[in-house]
């Protein structure tokens, strides 16, 4: 028996027919592009489990999909998990949604995940397969299930694991990186069809890129926007960026008029019933600003929003910050890098740091791919399908709740397997990344501003010695040197939340970086009182 339910239609709507579900868009290995009606198209005729794995595999894009065969079901998510599927066994019976509030009503789900609250609180989400209540699983990003009546099997189809870099010359790479992000970016274009992209513009590289992209394309149907308080230091370089391109810009500003009563606005209810999911913090940062631009109808409701996840991390930034450089170490080496830098907002104690420790122990055992990987690339695959899928990613959902769709160039497969392959000694300090954005992307539209230049290695030195001392300082420290940059008005808005508690009689404590702590912790109490209604 099995029973599947899909109603999640905003930004992005299912396409259904009697067997087959899926959402989103792609391109197959020959550059095909699939949405609407083509993505049922593309799998109209699988006949067994392999085909339906083999067809995943070369899907390029953002998309999930769920088909029925027979008594059986096949379950897939893309690479990141753009679109959270979930799924129950209850009285005999497979229930799959990508509400997982409907199967936890359905199925009578009220119990709390205690381990997977702890890790939720220390990380802003919940890792492997499991949600923040017990009984309810979630598929995890570049994994196919394949549920039969009694039985569930599942496999990882993509790992970002590798036992070898490649082996070119640094002027080869360069000349390889560059054509690789102009077959993506010329895939993106293709993807938009004519529609307004939308940039939300920082003052970083990635976003720079996009804008440069586009404009190297001879696409001119964009918008550009940026947010935050005025005193935010981005916000003149954005407006230099998009002034110098020839696009639209829009700053919203972050003020205590624009976050007035959201706590007791329904929207914002729902935003983060629907951007949680049960398994990951929701995002802040463009909450106001997308709802600003859809109120005051600054931008088309077709529109796509294009953000700039994470190309620092393909380039290569995390490696020098973790200190993770490592072709060899053992498992316990990687176990306890990962929690001492990923397990920060509210540190488990105790026996819950053993419990915590076995528990990344076993997720990165079945991420295993069956080869000796390198050390440093074990890391990055579980930053990959951890932390960027269900934290960083999330914040997509954004986008999506407001109606809108959304495209992420940086994740194409093609960039994915050349910066996975990239030799280290060309993605310490992002040296290939920035190389060819700066010189062969940049220059041409004169985007290199002064004192954009790479940090020295004394200065990565400097960075990650900081990074030590402040493992070491009192959390009152901590705070205050996060409150210090920001930018983004997260006092304020997150203040709402500390009082909102506080009326209840709720203390909390603050942990390292106090925004996302309180974000969390405020989700928490939420969710109690959801369980025990």
């Amino acid at each position: 028996m099995k029973r599947v339910f899909l109603q999640n239609n905003s930004g992005f709507s299912w396409n259904s027919s009697e067997r087959c579900f899926v959402k989103g868009w792609f391109f197959d290995r020959s550059g095909i592009f699939y949405e609407d009606q083509q993505l049922q198209d593309y799998f109209s005729d699988v006949d067994s489990f392999s085909d339906f794995e083999e067809r995943i595999k070369y899907a390029n894009g953002c998309f999930s999909v769920v088909l029925k065969k027979d008594e059986e079901l096949f379950i897939a998510v893309d690479k990141i998990r753009s679109f959270p599927l979930f799924y129950s066994r209850f009285e005999g019976t497979w229930i799959v949604s990508d509400n997982p509030h409907y199967i936890a009503e359905k199925a009578g789900l009220k119990e709390q995940n205690s381990l997977a609250s702890i890790e939720f609180l220390a990380t802003g989400y919940v890792t492997g397969n499991e949600t923040l209540l017990e009984g309810l699983r979630q598929v995890q990003a570049g994994e196919i299930i394949h549920l039969k009546p009694d039985d569930l099997f599942f496999r990882n189809y993509y790992s970002y694991r590798i036992t070898d870099v490649m082996d070119e010359d640094y002027d080869d790479l360069r000349r390889a990186g560059k054509l690789v992000l102009e077959n993506a970016f010329n895939r993106m274009v293709k993807s938009l069809n004519g529609r307004t992209a939308i940039i939300p513009l920082s003052g970083g590289y990635d976003s720079r890129l996009i804008a440069s992209m586009l404009k190297r394309n001879g696409y001119e149907n964009v918008i550009c926007f940026t947010y935050g308080r005025k005193e935010n230091k981005e916000i003149h370089v954005s407006e230099k960026v998009a002034k110098t391109l020839g696009y639209p810009w829009h700053y919203i500003e972050y003020n205590q008029e624009l976050i007035q009563d959201y706590l007791r606005d329904d929207t914002f209810k729902d935003y983060y019933r629907y951007a949680s999911g049960l398994v990951s913090m929701f995002f802040m940062q463009e909450y106001f600003a997308v709802k600003y631009l859809k109120e005051n109808n600054l931008i088309p409701n077709d529109s796509i929003f294009i953000p700039g996840h994470s190309g620092d991390f393909l380039g290569g930034s995390q490696l020098n910050k973790h200190g993770n450089l490592n072709l060899e170490e053992d498992e316990d080496a990687i176990v306890d890098r990962i929690f001492d830098i990923k397990y920060c907002l509210k540190r488990p104690k105790g026996k819950d740091q053993d419990r915590i420790r076995e528990r990344i122990r076993k997720n990165l055992q079945e991420k295993f791919t069956g080869e000796k990987a390198l050390a440093y690339s074990i890391h990055e695959d579980w930053d990959f399908k951890e932390k960027l899928a269900k934290f960083n990613f999330n914040s997509v959902t954004t986008y999506t709740f407001f109606g809108y769709e959304f495209r992420l160039p940086f994740w194409d497969s093609e960039v994915l397997e050349f910066f996975r392959y990239l030799p280290l000694s060309a993605k310490v300090n992002k040296y290939l990344y920035d190389d060819i954005l700066c010189n062969n992307f940049f220059e041409p539209y004169k985007l290199n501003f002064r004192k954009e230049l790479q940090m020295k290695l004394s200065d990565l030195r400097k960075l990650k010695m900081k990074s030590q001392v402040k493992k070491v300082l009192p959390e009152s420290v901590k705070r205050q040197f996060v409150t210090s940059h920001d930018g983004l008005f997260y006092k304020e808005i997150t203040r709402e939340m500390r009082l909102d508690l506080q009326k209840k009689g709720i203390r909390i404590r603050l942990y390292g970086n106090s925004y996302n702590s309180l974000i969390t912790q405020w989700y928490m109490e939420m969710l109690k009182e959801y369980l025990r209604k």
